[in-house]
C-alpha cells in the first residue's frame, strides 16, 4: 500500500481500539479484525461505505470506514512439523538418482511441506511447477519426446526465470503430477539422470487406471498420511509430552500428566492429522472453526468421489461414505457389511466403488485373518464381506457424527454419550495411528467358533512374531480374549489400550499384557 501521511487520532478513536498504541500481538491483531469488523457492519449500514482486509506477505493493511489505514505485521506462523520431512532428507542425500513420488489423499499437507523442504534444502535451485494452475506451460514443457529429460528442464527453466541450474544443487517438483500423463511417464527417464525430481500427486491410486502410458518404473514411492497424535502434540507445542509418552511406553511406569494428555486426545479425535485443521486450532484455539475446515474437507471428498469422470458409480461410493458411522457404530463385530449400505446390496456392485475409496487413500480397510501364527494372510470368500473399513482420519470421522465438540469433551455431557459411539472413534483412532507406524494389520476371529470373541488388532512382526492389540474406549477393561490368543499364539506380548494409564501384567507363560493409554498408540512402532 501506498504511504500516506498519519491521520489524526481522537481519544475516542484511540479507547475503540482503531489503531493502537504498542506494537500489536497476535491476540491483538485478532481483536483489531472483530472490532474493524463490527464498525464496518455498523457504519455501511448508515452510508454504505467501504471497508477492505488484505493481505500481502503477511501484513495486513486495513481501510476502516472512518477513513483510517493502519498496517500490522503479523508474526509469521510455525511450520507444522511432518515426520515425513526426513523421508523427503533421507532421499535427497542417499537415493535422489530415483525420483520420489509422494501420494495420499487430498488435503494431507504434501504440496505445503514439499515446497517447504525444497526451499530449505535446495534454496534458489528448488523449481516448483504446479500442474494445477500452470497446466497450458506444462503441454509446452512435456510436448516433446518424454526420454528428453535435459529439454523438458530447459523449457521449465525458461518458464519459470530460473537461470544456471546446476544439476548436483537443483530440485525439480512436479505437483498434482497425474493431471499430465506425459510427465507422469518422464520420471522413468529422470531415474538414472543428472537431475532430482520430486513428484506429488492425489488420487493417483484411482486416476491411473485410466491412462494409456504404463505407470513409471525406476521411482521411488511413498504415501504421506494425516498427523498422528505425536505430530499433532509437536502443533501444540507439546514436544516435552511426546517424548515423555515415548519414554513411559517403554519403561510402563505411571506418567504425571496422564490426564492433561487424555484431554489432548480428546481433542485430537476432535481435530484429526489433516493440516489445515491442525493449523486452524493451535492459530485459534477454537474446535468449532476446525469442524467448519473438516466439513469443506469432507465436501471435497464428496465432489472427488461423485464425479463422473472416475468410471465408477458416485452414487454407491456416497452411500459407502455415509453408512461408514453406522457400520462402525455396530455393537457386534464391525466388519463391512454391504446390506447396510443400500438394500439387497451386493459384493458384485459395491465392490469397485469401495476399492475406488480406498485407492483414494480416504479410508482404511483392515481384513480379517483366522491364523493366529505367522505368516499372516486375509481370509478371502467371494460370497461375503470380511474386511472393516475405517475412515481415514479420525478428525474427518468425528466431523461426520455430526456431534457438538464441546459436547465430547465435558466429561458430564461425554457420559451421557454411547459406549458404541466411544468404542467407533477409539477404534478408527488405532487403525489410523497404526498405519501411520507403517504397521500391516489384520483382525482376527477364531474359524470354529465366532462367539469366543474377536482381537481388534493383530500384526506380524519381522521376527515372525504376532502380537495381539485390543481396544477399550473406556477405563472399565477385560482382556479374557486377548489373554487367551496369546497363549494360543504364543506372542511375547499383547497390548491392551484404553484410558488407563500405562502398566504391565505377567500371565502364566511369562508374556506381559502391557497396558497404554490411548495416547500412546503412535509408540507402537517401537513395540519389543
Amino acid at each position: 500500500a501506498k504511504r500516506r501521511r498519519p491521520p489524526i487520532v481522537t481519544d475516542l478513536q484511540r479507547s475503540a481500539f482503531l489503531l493502537p498504541r504498542r506494537p500489536p500481538t497476535v491476540a491483538s491483531c485478532r481483536l483489531y479484525t472483530i472490532i474493524c469488523k463490527i464498525v464496518y457492519i455498523v457504519y455501511t449500514k448508515k452510508h454504505k461505505n467501504v471497508y477492505s482486509v488484505y493481505m500481502k506477505k503477511h501484513k495486513i493493511v486495513y481501510t476502516t470506514p472512518l477513513g483510517l489505514e493502519q498496517t500490522m505485521t503479523i508474526p509469521t506462523p510455525r511450520p507444522l512439523k511432518r515426520k515425513f520431512s526426513e523421508r523427503i532428507e533421507n532421499w535427497l542425500h542417499t537415493d535422489a538418482i530415483h525420483p520420489l513420488l509422494v501420494m495420499g489423499a487430498r488435503r494431507t499437507g504434501k504440496t505445503y511441506l514439499i515446497n517447504q523442504m525444497g526451499r530449505q534444502l535446495a534454496g534458489d535451485q528448488f523449481v516448483s511447477l504446479d500442474f494445477q494452475t500452470d497446466l497450458a506451460a506444462v503441454e509446452r514443457i512435456f510436448g516433446g519426446p518424454t526420454d528428453d529429460v535435459d529439454g523438458i528442464v530447459r523449457r521449465l527453466a525458461e518458464y519459470k526465470g530460473a537461470e544456471n541450474l546446476d544439476p548436483s544443487c537443483a530440485l525439480l517438483f512436479f505437483d498434482e503430477v497425474q493431471l499430465d500423463e506425459r510427465a507422469l511417464n518422464s520420471l522413468r527417464f529422470f531415474a538414472g539422470s543428472r537431475w532430482r525430481v520430486i513428484a506429488s500427486g492425489s488420487l493417483l491410486g484411482v486416476t491411473t487406471r485410466q491412462r494409456k502410458l504404463p505407470f513409471p518404473s525406476g521411482v521411488r514411492q511413498a504415501t504421506l498420511l494425516p498427523m498422528d497424535f505425536e505430530e499433532f502434540l509437536w502443533a501444540m507445542g507439546e514436544d516435552a509430552m511426546a517424548r515423555a509418552i515415548r519414554e513411559h511406553a517403554t519403561s510402563l511406569e505411571p506418567y504425571m500428566l496422564h490426564d492433561r494428555a487424555l484431554d489432548l486426545y480428546h481433542r485430537y479425535l476432535i481435530v484429526g492429522g489433516m493440516p489445515l485443521p491442525v493449523r486452524q486450532y493451535r492459530d485459534t484455539q477454537s474446535l468449532e472453526a476446525a469442524s467448519e475446515e473438516l466439513a469443506e474437507i469432507e465436501s471435497t471428498y464428496v465432489a472427488d468421489m461423485t464425479d463422473v469422470e472416475n468410471g465408477i458409480s458416485g452414487i454407491s461410493a456416497k452411500r459407502i461414505w455415509d453408512s461408514l458411522p453406522k457400520q462402525l457404530l455396530r455393537s457386534s463385530t464391525k466388519k463391512f457389511k454391504y446390506s447396510e449400505v443400500v438394500r439387497g446390496g451386493r459384493r458384485a456392485r459395491l465392490l469397485e466403488p469401495l476399492e475406488w475409496l480406498a485407492a483414494a487413500g480416504i479410508v482404511n480397510i483392515n481384513d480379517l485373518t483366522r491364523d493366529s501364527q505367522a505368516p499372516l494372510a486375509p481370509y478371502n470368500d467371494e460370497e461375503g464381506s470380511f474386511f472393516k473399513v475405517y475412515v481415514a482420519d479420525t478428525g474427518v470421522m468425528f466431523s461426520k457424527f455430526g456431534i457438538a465438540p464441546s459436547l465430547f469433551l465435558i466429561p458430564e455431557l461425554q457420559a451421557s454419550l454411547s459406549s458404541d459411539f466411544r468404542g467407533a472413534l477409539a477404534e478408527n483412532y488405532v487403525m489410523q495411528a497404526l498405519k501411520a507406524a507403517g504397521l500391516k494389520t489384520f483382525y482376527w476371529m477364531p474359524e470354529e467358533n465366532a462367539q469366543r470373541g474377536e482381537i481388534d488388532f493383530i500384526y506380524q512382526t519381522k521376527m515372525a512374531e504376532v502380537i495381539p492389540v485390543e481396544v477399550k474406549s473406556a477405563r472399565n477393561v477385560s482382556a479374557k480374549t486377548l489373554s487367551r490368543f496369546m497363549k494360543e499364539s504364543r506372542a511375547p506380548f499383547g497390548v491392551r489400550l484404553s484410558e488407563n494409564e500405562f502398566g504391565c501384567t505377567k500371565l502364566e507363560n511369562g508374556a506381559e499384557l502391557r497396558s497404554l493409554p490411548l495416547y500412546a498408540a503412535f509408540c507402537m512402532d517401537e513395540m519389543e
